[in-house]
């Protein structure tokens, strides 16, 4: 039974918390067949907003045959360069991936906020009827985890209660992981519903048990298949002639296949769900992946996420349970989250500094990462994947707070400055010299600064 109230405020929560709309602003929406009657939903709660709003229906025929290099029509690109806000609800299927990730494209420098949701029913819809601010919470330290750690280790058990380990090289700073609170910045873009935090890996090696959904499909008690990966690469199912194999074969695989896709097994994404109003699997990718207690992997398409594969296929795949560990530091036990704050939330008073590294500082330089300040704190900014940037606090309020006051000793122009000559700014601004190591070591950390050696010259 459709719980009206529900879907009523999970419409609220996409234009005021996703969207941050305000009276008069423009919303455009894409619709096709699959969604008219949650669009009519959203649509009526714009209306009682006062935000203008169009939908612009597009049919599953004109999607699926949209060409890897073809152009949207002008007035379809018209209407998106008038949009402040695009809500795309397009069909999730493969053969339609052209045409969404066309629109997405076409929504990339317009200023315009973009909230990618395919498939958009209203299973989808209710799910976005949750507390924001928690799933934020959660999502920034875990994103600090998978930002500061190298090695991210996930160990799923089968039926027979056979440990299988996937051991994933994660890119730190080179490919950062994306979080997905439901809030989108100006210019940026996300999916709905909110309740996600992944990576694309450097590489991976190991086996995971997939025992929770593949697209199209939620498994049961004897429906689990064993995925094993080799460089980065999906190698092996296991068992190969399971009705979970011939699924994948025949709606995903085989469809990259025949036209000529190389990168289909392409280790696209790790991730883990975050969101508690996801109660039960239902098939659906976007859904799933979302749903609190589990991991997914993916293979395919990874550009757009920070990765750099094109495929004509993304296909995500549920584990029920996991557990995992970052840096040999558990994280997740059997599907509940065990991370520990003072892990990853680092302190400038309490963080392990290498013996001998301040005292071979030299000189020290913006690096030139983005940053922002929030409410007096300094807040490392990146970018998750074209259109979307992410941020995190830099460590615990008092270090990020004074973070943000030596980092303004440091020159705009990212010329080194003598060590000492940093340290005599710093005792003038009121900071004590036994501060800065930590403080510095923290940043680095961010890959907000560079640190030369004593050897280096000096302003």
């Amino acid at each position: 039974m459709i719980d009206t109230a529900r879907l009523n405020r999970a419409a609220q929560n996409i234009l005021t918390r996703s969207f941050n709309l305000r009276r008069d602003q423009n919303l455009l929406i894409f619709v096709d067949a699959g969604s008219l009657d949650v669009v009519e939903i959203i649509a009526r709660a714009a209306r009682e907003l006062r935000i203008s709003t169009n939908a612009l229906f597009v049919p599953r025929l004109m999607q699926s045959e949209m060409g890897v290099n073809e152009s949207l029509p002008l007035p379809t690109e018209a209407a998106i360069r008038e949009s402040d806000a695009i809500l795309s609800c397009l069909s999730d299927l493969p053969e339609h991936l052209a045409y969404r990730m066309r629109v997405l494209h076409a929504s990339w420098g317009r200023r315009a906020k973009f909230a990618h949701a395919p498939g958009m029913n209203a299973l989808l819809l209710g799910t976005v009827d949750v507390d924001y601010a928690t799933i934020g919470e959660q999502a920034q330290l875990l994103s600090l985890a998978l930002i500061l750690g190298k090695r991210l280790e996930i160990i799923t058990t089968d039926r027979e209660r056979r440990e299988r380990r996937l051991n994933v090289r994660v890119g730190g700073w080179e490919y950062p992981p994306g979080i997905n609170d439901g809030t989108i910045r100006e210019g940026a873009w996300s999916n709905l519903p909110p309740g996600e935090v992944y990576l694309v890996p450097r590489d991976a090696d190991g086996q995971i048990v997939i025992n929770g959904s593949v697209p199209g499909k939620v498994l049961g008690p004897t429906d689990e298949i064993v995925l094993t990966f080799r460089e980065g690469k999906l190698v092996e199912m296991q068992p190969d002639e399971c009705p979970v194999a011939k699924h994948l074969r025949e709606t995903q695989f085989a469809y990259a296949e025949r036209r000529g896709d190389a990168n289909w097994s392409n280790l696209a994404e790790v991730g883990f769900g975050l969101n508690p109003a996801v109660q039960e699997l239902t098939g659906i990718g976007i859904i799933d992946e979302k749903k609190a207690h589990t991991a997914h992997v993916a293979v395919g398409h990874s550009a757009g996420l920070g990765g750099d594969v094109e495929s004509l296929i993304h296909c995500d795949m549920v584990a029920r349970k996991p557990t995992v560990y970052v840096n040999g530091r558990l994280i997740m036990k059997k599907g509940d989250w065990r991370i520990n704050e003072s892990d990853w939330r680092l302190d400038h008073r309490t963080v392990t500094i290498p013996v001998g590294w301040w005292e071979s500082v030299g000189t020290l330089a913006r690096s030139g990462a983005r940053i922002e300040r929030e409410s007096g704190r300094l807040t490392c900014v990146w970018n998750a994947g074209r259109g979307r940037w992410d941020s995190a606090a830099v460590g615990v309020e008092q270090t990020a707070r004074l973070a943000a006051r030596v980092y303004d000793l440091l020159p705009e122009n990212g010329i080194p400055v003598g060590k000492g000559r940093v340290v005599a700014l710093a005792e003038q601004g009121g900071i004590p010299p036994t501060a800065l190591p930590g403080l510095f070591w923290v940043m680095l950390q961010f890959d907000l600064i560079r640190a030369g050696t004593v050897r280096e010259p000096a302003l």
